[in-house]
């Protein structure tokens, strides 16, 4: 797949590209101020609060995101890249590999939602109030997709044992994030893989 054709998952969540470097790093100030935000839980998800977290004019945020929703996307946008990179950074070595790759695949998927849990199960939760539950399912079918080409699997047994992971690990993000940490987790969801792409 060519990286720079667009994708059923492609989202536009920013007015315009940042290209200077203090301007790339405005943007970056307003996105981790967006996040912060909804980690705490604490202030509304609105541009005004998201600006005045991030210490920057409400008029510069809006050179760059026409409003909340848009910051919204660009989050679950690296949440995305951040999943699709791990898987894609394992599918490129399988040749040199001598571990399990879809163990490795699954620990990949569950230290992107570690690294940052209570911003993980925000973004999921609140994609659907945004309108963007499509753009994540998307994502998430052509990364099963890609996955499955990559090992030769059936996509359909594929899209359901990536489905069944990602159900678990976002109700365990929920309701005890740190077993995200443990290698017996990520054991316990090879094994669900394993069984699923058995059948």
């Amino acid at each position: 797949m060519n990286a720079t054709a667009p994708t059923k998952s492609s989202v536009k969540s920013v007015r315009k590209q940042p290209k200077q470097q203090r301007a790339i790093l405005l943007v970056e100030t307003i996105l981790e101020a967006a996040a912060h935000i909804l980690e705490d839980g604490i202030e509304p998800f609105t541009t005004n609060h998201i600006a005045q977290k991030a210490g920057v004019s409400i008029g510069s945020l809006y050179q760059y995101f026409p409003g909340a929703d848009a910051i919204m996307a660009a989050l679950i946008e690296k949440h995305v890249a951040d999943e699709r990179a791990a898987a894609r950074n394992v599918v490129a070595t399988i040749s040199t590999r001598n571990s399990d790759v879809m163990r490795d695949l699954i620990a990949g998927y569950v230290n992107a939602h570690a690294n940052a849990p209570r911003l993980s199960a925000q973004l999921h939760a609140l994609a659907p109030a945004f309108g963007l539950q499509g753009f994540l399912a998307n994502a998430r079918d052509e990364q099963a997709d890609e996955i499955a080409l990559a090992l030769a699997l059936p996509p359909t047994q594929v899209r359901i044992a990536v489905m069944a992971i990602e159900g678990v690990v976002l109700a365990t993000l929920v309701s005890d994030p740190a077993q995200l940490q443990s290698q017996l987790f990520v054991d316990q969801l090879n094994k669900i893989a394993i069984a699923l792409l058995s059948n």
